[in-house]
């Protein structure tokens, strides 16, 4: 089965994405916004996919009194500075094209330790994000 297949399934769905140039602030309204997922894209103005942040990530950058010994040292400068999504994003994302089989996405999945995966076009912009609940409904018993 092919992930656009499954993309097929969840085409509703809207994608928790901001661009890079979004306040801190748009970050947290696109969080709670989409409570089922984990991850927040970020895009540019032609849905180019930059990079992620993640629910943790962002909770990190918010609360850091909290995850004191979770936040890196080198981290702390870059969160006193940040503002913007692409300041607190993760650029190595992991992604999957629509033409790939679900065995290989979930391959990669498993790999990384990745819940869920956007969907990206040949030019790299997101046309979806799956789960890895989307892919247990194609589990074969």
């Amino acid at each position: 089965m092919k992930i656009s297949e499954v993309m097929e399934n969840i085409k509703d769905r809207d994608l928790p994405c901001v661009l890079e140039s979004s306040d801190i602030s748009d970050v947290i309204k696109v969080a709670v916004r989409y409570p089922h997922t984990r991850l927040i894209y970020v895009i540019d103005d032609q849905k180019k996919l930059l990079g992620s942040i993640t629910i943790g990530s962002l909770m990190r950058h918010l609360y850091p009194y909290h995850y004191g010994d979770k936040v890196h040292s080198r981290d702390i400068l870059r969160s006193i500075k940040a503002e913007k999504a692409s300041h607190i994003m993760s650029s190595s994302n992991v992604k999957a094209l629509p033409e790939e089989t679900v065995d290989i996405v979930l391959k990669r999945m498993a790999k990384t330790g990745a819940k869920e995966i956007a969907v990206v076009d040949e030019n790299g912009c997101i046309l979806a994000d799956i789960t890895v609940v989307d892919l247990l409904k194609y589990y074969e018993i």
